[in-house]
């Protein structure tokens, strides 16, 4: 899921497990993860209508250049295929 908040800062969520959210917002430098309680989350981060797809590549071309903790890596290329095949599954 694509969030903004009202700073308009941008945001991929690679994991949602009902209580627990765990996001990784753009920013200048190293991406990491950030984790917020089910709460907290809805009370700062709204979805975003931004298509996700061309988002997580934004977002992987910047850990490539910039780098990223292992986490951020493995959940964005994670859920990068998982729409990979959603798509797929279409045509």
């Amino acid at each position: 899921m694509l969030v903004r908040n009202a700073q308009a800062d941008l945001a991929i969520v690679i994991r949602h497990d009902g209580e627990n959210v765990r996001l990784v917002p753009m920013k200048s430098g190293r991406l990491t993860v950030n984790r917020r309680s089910k709460q907290e989350f809805n009370a700062v981060w709204r979805e975003s209508e931004a298509p996700l797809l061309p988002a997580l590549s934004d977002f992987l071309a910047h850990a490539a250049r910039q780098g990223a903790s292992g986490e951020v890596v493995k959940g964005l290329e994670k859920l990068a295929l998982r729409e990979q095949q959603a798509i797929s599954k279409l045509f």
